[in-house]
């Protein structure tokens, strides 16, 4: 297949990885609301400990997987659990506060008369809306926990959910999926940092259509995990490979099991989930698509970006990436070619030069026989 690596290389640098200074934005945000929840919160529930390290951040900017939105209407979401000190949570009288009073205590530490639109209370969080352009729309979120040591010395921890607590972990998946990328470095290196390039591209083939029913990013990524191929220098034949491996897979089976929890439940819903079923034909169109590239009349580089295109809709990104390269390329053949008349014409020079210093130039004629 045409090597089209370092193009995708490229265009997940620039245009799928979040830019620094925008993920630097969204952490200031975070950051302002973490400190308006520790100035405010031990206000509402007397007695509260609360600290920066009271926050896990979680989800795919934790683990860093998430990846830039196509589309306007899209947002940017970033979770930072919050954990506190069960015994804390009581209310003057000494009473425990149900989930929903500690989420409602949460919801009004974070408003502020700055706000466009005020934080509200999802099932499972405390979510904060922020809007800096189309583009930049995003969301905090902000799922509560509870903690406390049970009597044989184990922490237990309890997400405030929409009908009560619920045994649950802010850290285990951040902490699985990190070792995952440890492990598979350790054993061949490179291939765990490539497991993470390769779900950022699942992610953005899977968003690259707007009309597109396709899994999460929690699914995807479980699949990834599961399914990644073996490390290959060029991330273009990773990716190929990546998506024959999760063809085989949904083939044989389309549920998708949680393996940062193996006692929980799959988080597929049925056995063949609408979006699971869409995803696997996406997959096996991608793969028709770069199966033209194995044919000897499109070993070259248009056919390799026509086929990509399709794969990955980079709105005109490898075009014009393309382009520049063999202008840059153009440049440098014209460069080294001025360069190689210049040498010649130096030394020609040179010669002329001295036949000038050296041998008499006697009088002569262009027409006739004397000299």
């Amino acid at each position: 297949m045409f090597d089209y690596s370092e193009q995708i290389e490229a265009f997940r640098e620039e245009k799928v990885r979040l830019p620094k200074g925008f993920k630097e934005k969204l952490f200031a945000h975070r950051d302002s609301n973490r400190d308006r929840l520790i100035l405010r919160l031990p206000k509402r529930i007397d007695g509260l400990s609360i600290s920066q390290s009271s926050f896990k951040p979680q989800g795919s900017s934790a683990v860093r997987t998430i990846i830039q939105t196509k589309f306007v209407n899209e947002e940017y979401d970033i979770d930072d659990g919050l954990v506190l000190w069960r015994d804390e949570l009581v209310d003057d009288d000494g009473n425990e506060l149900t989930s929903t009073q500690v989420k409602e205590h949460v919801l009004e530490a974070l408003k502020d008369a700055r706000f466009a639109k005020q934080p509200n209370m999802a099932a499972n969080a405390i979510r904060v809306y922020y809007k800096e352009g189309d583009e930049e729309r995003h969301h905090i979120d902000f799922p509560v926990y509870r903690k406390y040591e049970k009597d044989n010395g184990d922490m237990v921890r309890e997400l405030a959910g929409e009908f009560g607590w619920t045994e649950s972990d802010p850290t285990q998946l951040n902490h699985w999926f990190n070792n995952e990328v440890k492990s598979r470095n350790t054993d061949v290196e490179g291939h765990g940092t490539q497991m993470r390039r390769l779900i950022q591209l699942l992610k953005r083939f899977c968003r690259s259509r707007y009309n597109w029913d396709m899994p999460n990013g929690m699914k995807l990524t479980m699949l990834v995990v599961e399914c990644q191929p073996a490390f290959h220098s060029r991330l273009d034949l990773a990716f190929r490979r990546l998506l024959e491996e999760l063809k085989d897979r949904l083939e044989d089976n389309k549920v998708i099991l949680n393996l940062a929890h193996p006692d929980k439940p799959p988080i597929t819903r049925t056995d063949a989930d609408d979006n699971v079923t869409e995803f696997l034909s996406k997959i096996e169109e991608a793969l028709e698509n770069l199966g033209v590239l194995d044919t000897p009349d499109h070993q070259d580089n248009k056919s390799a970006r026509d086929a990509w295109e399709w794969v990955f809709q980079s709105d005109g990104y490898f075009r014009d990436y393309d382009k520049a390269k063999e202008d840059k390329e153009k440049a440098a053949r014209l460069k080294a070619v001025a360069a190689t008349i210049t040498a010649g014409t130096a030394k020609t020079s040179s010669i002329v030069g001295i036949g000038s210093a050296g041998v008499r130039n006697l009088p002569h004629s262009f027409y006739g026989d004397r000299f």
